[in-house]
């Protein structure tokens, strides 16, 4: 797989027997693998954190939220968001191999940044669960 290749969801890694796969449980869900699809992530930006501790600290001075979680820790803003891929859909490799921070831990190895042909939003995903269109 390289950059600028065509890839889809291989179904055989992705989804359960009852769905035409191979898995025997769901990589996440039996709801999601029944529509046919795979979450993937992207880190959220800037501008996105920003808005969210904005709309965040609104809330909590309205009184519609708490500044702080269940053990008192002060909430905060998501590092991802989740995006689905599609088992019909075509995606195009824009980096084959990636490293790439989605959370608060660190960076996860052997993820490919795609570029969804349909909306053009770019996400990561495992590179095992993907297959080159031939």
């Amino acid at each position: 797989m390289r950059k600028g290749d065509l890839v889809r969801l291989n179904i055989e890694v992705c989804f359960t027997e009852e769905f035409g796969g191979g898995l025997r449980f769901p990589i996440s869900s039996y709801k999601l693998a029944r529509d046919g699809i795979v979450e993937s992530y992207r880190p959220t930006t800037q501008e996105e954190q920003d808005e969210w501790y904005r709309k965040h600290r609104e809330d909590v001075a309205t009184g519609r939220t708490e500044w702080h979680d269940s053990a008192g820790e002060p909430k905060l803003a998501p590092r991802s968001v989740t995006i689905p891929l599609y088992r019909e859909r075509t995606y195009i490799v824009l980096r084959a191999r990636a490293r790439v921070s989605l959370g608060w831990v660190n960076p996860a190895p052997g993820m490919t940044k795609l570029l969804c042909t349909k909306t053009g939003e770019e996400t990561y995903v495992k590179r095992k669960l993907l297959e080159k269109v031939e």
